[in-house]
């Protein structure tokens, strides 16, 4: 074989590479015959966002720590929830469902998070002008429409 000939099925067969990892599912492994033996290419895992760390506390800092983390909180008090999110997305959905004892709704909201990567961390709290019914309450994050996690607590 001469020099171009073998030039030109290296292209081709890099050609086909590429188009095979460009066409495929990012979660297999893709074999490709190059000519010259087979070799398998193993594609990098996906960089996506994930929830890492949910907590819920008393006051919050300046960096969305919280200032004091507990379960039990008077009638009247701001619940805050903190939840730490790693990694990248492209306008990620963060939603909080606040819940009372049998699963009753007492509220729900949600921001677009776009972090870059590396941790971020984002806040939601609960209030009320008047005072909680005690009880036994819950907080679930969603993310992106899928259980992230939740927290339980107690107003007493």
């Amino acid at each position: 074989m001469n020099r171009t000939t073998t030039a030109a099925r290296y292209a081709v067969s890099l050609g086909v590479i590429v188009l095979t990892l460009a066409c495929s599912k990012k979660d297999d492994a893709v074999v490709v015959d190059t000519g010259m033996g087979s070799a398998t290419i193993e594609p990098a895992a996906p960089a996506g966002i994930r929830v890492s760390d949910i907590e819920i506390g008393e006051g919050l800092n300046a960096d969305k720590t919280l200032r004091d983390e507990t379960g039990d909180f008077g009638v009247r008090d701001t619940i805050y929830a903190v939840v730490e999110t790693e990694g990248a997305s492209a306008g990620a959905q963060l939603r909080a469902k606040w819940t009372f004892q049998d699963g009753q709704t007492v509220s729900e909201s949600s921001q677009t998070v776009s972090p870059t990567g590396g941790e971020a961390r984002h806040e939601f709290h609960l209030q009320k002008a008047t005072a909680w019914p005690k009880g036994n309450y819950k907080v679930e994050i969603m993310l992106d429409g899928t259980s992230a996690g939740t927290k339980d607590f107690s107003i007493k």
